[in-house]
Order: C-alpha cells, then structure tokens, then sequence
C-alpha cells in the first residue's frame, strides 16, 4: 500500500505536549471559576477547537469576542510556558521520519485544532516546518475532529485525492475523523495507551513513536509487532497491546 501524501496532527503527534496543555486548560479554566479535572477535560476536548472547548466547559452563551479574548489569553500561557521546553519535546524518530518521507517525494501537512499562532510556535520550535507545504489549522474549520474536514481541506490542499492520503494522529477523535475523511491513519500510542487506539477503522498500525514505523511498506518495527499477530484487522500490524506506552 502506497500513499502520495502524509497529513500530520500536531499536538501529541509531532510534539509531546498533550499533557502540559492539559495542564495549562484546568489552570486557566479554574481562573475562570469553571474548574475541571483532567480526565474530564480529556474525555470532552480531545479533538476540539478552543471555541468548542470554552462553551462547553466555561459558558455556553460565550460571544465569538469573549472566545478572541480568552483563547488568547489562554495560549499566550501555554506558549510562555512551555517555550523553554521544547526542542526537547519532539516526538522520538520524527526529524528522521520527516526527512526520509521528503526525501521519497511525499507531500505533507499539518491539520491541527491548534491556532495559527500555535503551529508555528511549533514547527519553528521544533525546526521542522519547511518539510510540510500545507498548514490547516483551528481557524481554517467550522467543526473540531471528529468531523473530518480538516483532513479533506488538507487533502485539498495538497491537491490530492483523500484516498492517497496517510493521516498521523494519537486520538481516538482524530482517527475517526481520518477515517470518515476516506483516509487511512497511523496511531501514536504518545496520549492514549495502544489498547485505546487498536482495532479503529482504517487504523494500519499502532506505535509508541516514529522510531518504530519503517516507512517501507508501513510495517511495525518487529520489536514493536505481537507475537503471532497478523494485525489489527484494518490492513495493517499493531504495537504490542501492554508495551509501555509514553
């Protein structure tokens, strides 16, 4: 199976950070009078815009100038924060996967929940944004994942079809929204553990990171593959279910 394009989720996907934003969340939402704890917010966020995020967490009747101001306030944390952090946070194997995928004439891009100003906090941070041509980000969708059209405004623009697509992610929400686009995914074991992500539709393979995905057929490293498995039913290996996941 071969794929023209790779579309990337960035926030546990490409950066290890899904757990200090977690954080800097029920920080803030707790400024706000509206605290929340961290399972909560996980089973209610994952995949969603900050608008989304807001009104269902703080006030429903929040106007989109109040969503402005307090999204930013928000993130303006989050960046201040974790700045010093990280070039330490890339995910393990991506600058090499990233480079290999390039250099085999794969088109990428981001599709993210995240701001703007966020990815390119980001991919400048982790110094890895010249490897993708396309950005799709919270203020290019209407809806936050699991609806998936994210992932086809990232298809499109790309300019291919969402069939030739490869799409990374570590969340249930956004593997359903991957799959609902017509795309194939790749799970990272990086936010939910790998019995969480194994056995969704049109999941290939699981894996705690990019140093166990050979690019080559986009088989699991063998270290990484269950004893006697043939996979997980979607066409492709799963990690191991149980292995340490990060």
């Amino acid at each position: 199976m071969s794929f023209s394009a790779y579309i990337f989720d960035m926030d546990g996907t490409l950066v290890d950070n899904m757990g200090f934003h977690v954080t800097i969340w029920t920080e803030f939402l707790a400024s706000l009078g509206a605290p929340v704890d961290r399972e909560t917010f996980y089973r209610r966020t994952v995949g969603k815009v900050n608008a989304e995020i807001l009104r269902d967490l703080y006030r429903a009747d929040l106007s989109d100038a109040e969503i402005e101001d307090l999204s930013r306030r928000k993130e303006q944390l989050y960046r201040q924060r974790f700045a010093p952090l990280i070039a330490q946070k890339a995910v393990p194997g991506l600058r090499e996967f990233l480079q290999k995928a390039h250099q085999d004439g794969i088109s990428m891009a981001v599709a993210t929940s995240a701001g703007l100003e966020n990815t390119r906090f980001i991919l400048e941070g982790l110094n890895i944004a010249a490897y993708f041509s396309a950005l799709v980000t919270s203020e290019d969708v209407r809806r936050g994942k699991p609806d998936p059209e994210i992932f086809l405004i990232a298809a499109q623009k790309l300019g291919v079809p969402p069939e030739a697509c490869l799409v990374f992610e570590d969340s249930p929400a956004g593997l359903e929204a991957a799959h609902r686009a017509g795309m194939r995914s790749v799970a990272l074991s990086t936010t939910f553990t790998p019995d969480q992500l194994t056995g969704r539709p049109g999941v290939l393979l699981v894996a705690p990171d990019y140093t166990a995905i050979d690019l080559d057929g986009l088989k699991p490293c063998a270290r990484w593959a269950a004893p006697g498995s043939e996979g997980n039913g979607n066409g492709g290996g799963a990690f191991r279910p149980g292995a340490p996941a990060r």
